[in-house]
Order: C-alpha cells, then structure tokens, then sequence
C-alpha cells in the first residue's frame, strides 16, 4: 500500500474517531443534569462510568480521541445502549457506514 492510501485510510480512521467522541459528548456529556437537575461534572460522569476524568476529557476535546473499544463498552453499558443501537444512531446522525 503506497504512502498517499496509507494517509487517505488514517484521515478517515481520524474523521470517524472524532465524529464518534462528539456524538457521545453532545449525547451524554455535555450538558448532562441528575436527576435533581444539576449539571454533571466530567469528573462524575468518569466515576458513573469507571473510567478516568482524563479520558472523559479527551472524549469532549475538539481535537477527537481515538476511542478504545472498551470506553466505548463501559460507556454504553452506563448508558443502558447496545453496541448495536450505538452505532445505527452514530450512523443515521453522521451517515458514515463502517
């Protein structure tokens, strides 16, 4: 595989990682109130997702993450979502097919 594929395939690899951190980011991040109607810390949201505040912070970052898939697991498992449901709202909202 020549250099300008190689590139082409991680610039679009690097545009659905992106695109991935913020749809979970304006789905469940930002913004987020309890149940008594105060806003969610990142640091909170970590915890109610076992995972680090760094990571929670990357995910919100303008600049993407390239998503582990075991983030993407304990997130969706917080939030109650199969993989599947996931990725068909992911792919109806940014229409990109994996």
């Amino acid at each position: 595989m020549d250099d300008k594929k190689k590139q082409s395939i991680n610039t679009d690899d690097e545009l659905i990682f992106k695109n991935m951190c913020i749809f979970i980011a304006e789905k469940w991040i930002i913004g987020r109130r309890d149940s008594n109607g105060e806003l969610v810390s990142m640091t909170k949201y970590a915890y109610e997702c076992n995972l680090a505040t760094t990571t929670i912070t990357k995910i919100v970052s303008s600049e993407g993450y390239n998503l582990p898939f075991q983030t993407l697991l304990k997130i969706c498992k917080k939030e109650e979502i199969s993989l599947s449901q996931f990725f068909t709202e992911f792919e109806q909202k940014y229409k990109m097919k994996f």
